[in-house]
């Protein structure tokens, strides 16, 4: 970085998202349920990706309103496990979504 340069929306100075971060779902997707795994469908760029019941979960609770922190304690709370073993998980998971072009970050 250069004295001056701002840190990327959302994240850390790598991209990664944090804590903080507030994960968005891309505009425009077409999801189809197969079976726990969901199918995600971006028409603008004629792709489709197959997430596991895993990715599902992160993904239906990027709704752009929870930050990356409200999503791994509402998680914890459904399996049962804390916020902060959870964090990196999840932390993963956004980050991969956002890879694949799923998600915004805000």
């Amino acid at each position: 970085m250069t004295p001056g340069s701002s840190l990327p929306a959302g994240g850390r100075a790598d991209g990664t998202p944090d804590g903080a971060s507030t994960p968005a779902r891309l505009s425009g997707t077409e999801e189809y349920p197969l079976g726990d795994d969901l199918l995600v469908y971006v028409p603008r760029s004629e792709t489709a990706y197959a997430l596991n019941r895993s990715a599902v979960a992160i993904w239906h609770l990027c709704d752009g309103t929870r930050t990356v922190e409200a999503i791994t304690k509402e998680l914890g709370q459904c399996v049962g496990r804390s916020g902060d073993e959870l964090l990196p998980d999840v932390i993963q998971g956004v980050t991969r979504l956002r890879e694949l072009g799923l998600l915004e970050i805000s």
